[in-house]
């Protein structure tokens, strides 16, 4: 009766314990992403880099969701803890009339993505925050830098996950008929 408490207890702790993850995004001559993923202070890690190609073994396997991802990405952020944003974009154009107007618009674009992705948390509890956009005038420049950490308990990640096998859809289409239907359509005999 001890063991199963005890283990209880463990499995109890093991998903209550925080999941880090690390994204890096930068945009300069080509695109660069890293995401890092770690587990139990550290002792699990995962990391995915755009520059190392890994070989899959399922290249040709096509898996269809009728779900909508920005969804999952939605809760994700809710669910845990956003610890650091820093947004950085250098752009430039040598006409100063053009950088202006795509510099106002620019800003409007990344406020309302901002806004939309947080509009349910509250922005200052998130102690390391940075968004700019700098303007570079007589040079034709376009640069992305994007990092967030976000930490996660795992129990978040499993309810996403069962989501997104409960919404998948295997099968034929919802107005698909019976495989054992007779050769005349309407029944008519």
């Amino acid at each position: 009766m001890l063991y199963v408490i005890f283990l209880l207890f463990l499995f109890v702790i093991l998903f209550i314990m925080p999941l880090k993850v690390n994204i890096y995004y930068e945009f300069t001559d080509e695109s660069k992403y890293k995401i890092i993923i770690t587990y139990l202070f550290g002792l699990i890690k995962k990391e995915i880099d755009s520059t190392k190609k890994e070989e899959t073994k399922y290249k040709n396997r096509k898996i269809k969701f009728k779900i909508n991802p920005k969804d999952y990405i939605y809760y994700m952020i809710h669910s845990g803890n956003v610890k650091k944003i820093h947004f950085k974009m250098n752009i430039g154009f040598k006409d100063p009339s053009l950088l202006g107007m795509s510099i106002g618009i620019i800003w409007a674009i990344v406020n309302g993505c901002f806004a939309y992705i947080f509009r349910n948390k509250n922005i200052d509890k998130i102690k390391e925050k940075s968004i700019q956009v700098n303007p570079i005038f007589d040079a034709d420049v376009f640069e992305i830098f994007f990092l967030c950490i976000i930490n996660v308990k795992l129990v978040y990640i499993i309810i996403a996950y069962i989501r997104i096998l409960k919404e998948r859809k295997e099968g034929g289409d919802s107005v698909a008929r019976t495989s054992n239907r007779r050769l005349n359509e309407n029944y008519n005999e």
